[in-house]
Formats: C-alpha cells, sequence, structure tokens
C-alpha cells in the first residue's frame, strides 16, 4: 500500500514538472517580434499612369542647318576676321583675299565704259529718236555693249574676293591662316545653327512598330554625365539597314553644352496604356507568382499581383494593387508576410 502511494506521488510530481517545463518555454511570439530589428526599406508610390515602351537608340549629333563655306575667288589670303566657335550674323565679312588687281581692273573697266558712253552718245547726235535695232547698233559699233559687260564682269572678280557668312551661326572647322595662298572652290570654314541640333540614331528593326513621329524622347550625351535633355521625334527612315537598324532623327528641345558630333544614347518614350505602374525592383518571385510587398505602417504586407508589360523600368499591374499603394522596392526578396520594416525613404513618382 504505501509503495502504490508513493509511486502515485511520483507521477504527480513528474506531470507537474513536465507541464511547469512546457509552460516555460512556450515562446512569446509578441516578445519575441519586439527584439527583431526591422528591416530598412526603400518605398514608392504605386501610381495609375501611362505605360511607356523604351526604346533605346544611340547615335551622333548634328546641327539642323549647316552650311558649308567656301572661297569663289582664288590668292593671297589677306585677312581672317572670324575665328572657330564665333557666332557671326548673315552677311558678315569672314575673310578677305587681295584685291588690289581686281580694284585695277574695275578702274580701267570704268574708264572704258565711259570713253563708250562718250562714244555712243557722239554717234547719236543727229538723231531724234532711235528704234531698238538702231539703237543695239550704235552700242555694239561704239563698244558701249562690251565696256558694260566688262565692267560688270570686273565688279563680280572684286566681290569674289570677299567672303561673307551665308547665315547666322557658328563658326567651326576653321584650319585656313592668313598668308595663306588660296586656291578657287576651296573650304573656308563651317556654319551650323548651335540651337538646332538634332540626334541622328538608330534603332533596332523589332522596335519599329512602336515608334511614330512625335513621341518624346531623352537624350543622353557620352560627355555630359548625370544629365539629360528633352527631344521630339521628327523624322524615321522607312528602309532597314543591312546591319538590321532603322535611322531616326530626334530634334532636342535645349542645347546649351552640346555641339556637333557628340555621341549619345536616347531612350523613345512609346505611350501603350493606362494602368497601375511599379518600379521593375517592387516584383518579386514567390512559389512561381509575382508578388508585391506594401508598406503599412511598420509591416510588410504580401500582396499577389497579376503584370501585364514591363519596360525594364516599370511594370504594368493589372490586378492585386491599388493606385497609391507604397510598395517596397529594396531588401524585399527575403521578406515574409507581416514582417516588420524601417522605411528610410519614399521615392517619387514612377512615371
Amino acid at each position: 500500500m504505501r509503495n502504490t502511494i508513493l509511486a502515485a506521488l511520483f507521477i504527480v510530481t513528474l506531470l507537474g514538472c513536465k507541464q511547469e517545463k512546457e509552460k516555460i518555454e512556450e515562446p512569446d511570439v509578441e516578445s519575441l517580434r519586439a527584439q527583431v530589428k526591422p528591416t530598412e526599406v526603400l518605398t514608392a508610390k504605386a501610381i495609375y499612369s501611362t505605360f511607356e515602351f523604351r526604346v533605346n537608340a544611340s547615335g551622333t549629333m548634328e546641327s539642323a542647318k549647316e552650311l558649308k563655306v567656301t572661297f569663289e575667288g582664288s590668292g593671297y589670303l589677306e585677312k581672317l576676321y572670324v575665328k572657330n566657335g564665333q557666332m557671326v550674323k548673315a552677311g558678315e565679312p569672314l575673310a578677305e583675299l587681295q584685291n588690289d588687281n581686281e580694284e585695277f581692273a574695275i578702274e580701267k573697266a570704268k574708264l572704258a565704259y565711259e570713253s563708250a558712253k562718250v562714244t555712243f552718245q557722239n554717234d547719236s547726235i543727229g538723231y531724234s529718236t532711235l528704234s531698238p535695232a538702231a539703237k543695239n547698233n550704235l552700242e555694239l559699233k561704239s563698244g558701249l555693249r562690251s565696256a558694260t559687260v566688262s565692267l560688270k564682269e570686273a565688279q563680280m572678280n572684286l566681290k569674289k574676293t570677299l567672303v561673307k557668312a551665308p547665315i547666322t551661326g557658328r563658326i567651326a572647322e576653321l584650319e585656313e591662316k592668313q598668308g595663306n595662298i588660296i586656291s578657287a572652290g576651296k573650304e573656308l570654314c563651317v556654319i551650323y545653327t548651335p540651337n538646332q541640333l538634332v540626334l541622328t540614331a538608330k534603332i533596332i528593326e523589332s522596335d519599329y512598330g512602336r515608334i511614330e513621329i512625335g513621341q518624346k524622347a531623352d537624350v543622353f550625351p557620352l560627355a555630359i554625365k548625370d544629365r539629360s535633355f528633352e527631344a521630339t521625334l521628327i523624322e524615321i527612315n522607312p528602309k532597314v539597314d543591312e546591319g538590321g537598324m532603322i535611322t531616326v532623327k530626334l530634334q532636342l528641345n535645349a542645347t546649351e553644352g552640346l555641339l556637333p558630333g557628340m555621341t549619345a544614347n536616347a531612350v523613345i518614350r512609346s505611350p501603350q496604356s493606362e494602368n497601375i505602374l511599379v518600379p521593375r525592383e517592387a516584383i518579386v518571385m514567390k512559389s512561381g507568382k509575382p508578388v508585391v510587398f506594401t508598406y503599412e505602417d511598420g509591416i510588410a504586407k504580401w500582396n499577389y499581383v497579376e503584370t501585364g508589360l514591363d519596360n525594364g523600368v516599370e511594370v504594368e499591374i493589372t490586378s492585386g494593387l491599388n493606385d497609391g499603394s507604397e510598395v517596397i522596392i529594396t531588401n524585399n526578396i527575403q521578406l515574409a508576410h507581416e514582417a516588420q520594416v524601417s522605411r528610410t525613404s519614399v521615392m517619387g513618382a514612377t512615371n
């Protein structure tokens, strides 16, 4: 009997210890959560806007209006009035050849003209009126017709010694120096309009169906870091070259700091549809399905979504997310539903 009682007491004590042990080891979820340091994240707003394909292009900048300036005459380059980079107005002198011979030729031609004119007037004495035929004969006989032509020719030759700007613009590619011997037809310089630059670029032929005249673009010159320039698509060459590329032209809206010949990349924005857009970094795959984590009062919320078009920067969300939702775009690959997060900043609109 005594042994039975002792055995019973032992069993009761053992069970009590076990229950006490289980009670002690039971985890406190809230206390554990409080001990976990929140994951720092960046967020961005999901925006209902126009989804745009981004068509990549690259090429070289050119002036929309550019003219080569050449010498009409030949001889010794006596005066050079401009230098590279200088702005000039249409009609402004650029260079002048030595013109002593041409000025002498004009004086000689003037004398011959005056002499022929006197002869013509003397021969006309006695005629009350002159018929066109009679006047023509007297002009030829007196030498007035020939003298008139010679004077005009001498004046034209003098004019050829002075080179003037054909358009208003900036001087470039000027290589001649004062004192050089010039031949007729030789190039003096190039004049271009610096406020009218065009990027002549190439796109792959598979992007042809996505572009059209008037679409906007962002141009990124390689020589100017961290700056882009707005542009408009103004021309599409309807022919594919041997490399499978199509040439397009983009008119830049502003040109400060840019030069013809600069290499640049461009992104042509091709509008497609209206929908909710999020940064591409907001999309993570969970069990083969796209998920977006939203930030809600320090907690990460797991949202299954359906995606549409993807341009490499933004992704179209067709369902599963509301306009204006604050989506997590960093440190979201290992996040769990209702994990604690600490928001460091909010990015602006994604469009």
